[in-house]
């Protein structure tokens, strides 16, 4: 019983503790006030926009691919047609 309360409390704590973890920066903080200091850093804030720029960054590096992609598809079809045409008209 004493042990089971012990784990109780154990996994309370840790589960407090996380409270104060910043995944983005993997920093953990003992005290709310040192995690709302570091949550309001220049540092925090950088690895923050840094972040949201590679995302920009692959958004549009993926959509860039899709509109060549579009492109290239749609001048194979083009020739496919030309070459049927040209059957076509030797037969």
């Amino acid at each position: 019983d004493f042990a089971e309360k012990e784990k109780a409390i154990a996994k309370a704590l840790e589960d407090l503790r996380a409270n104060f973890y910043c995944e983005l920066c993997d920093k953990q903080y003992q005290k709310h006030q040192e995690f709302d200091n570091h949550i309001n850093s220049y540092d925090h804030a950088h690895k923050q926009r840094l972040k949201e720029l590679k995302q920009r960054e692959f958004a549009r590096n993926v959509s860039s691919r899709s509109r060549k992609d579009g492109k290239k598809q749609e001048k194979m079809l083009r020739r496919l047609h030309e070459l049927a045409e040209l059957r076509k008209q030797q037969d």
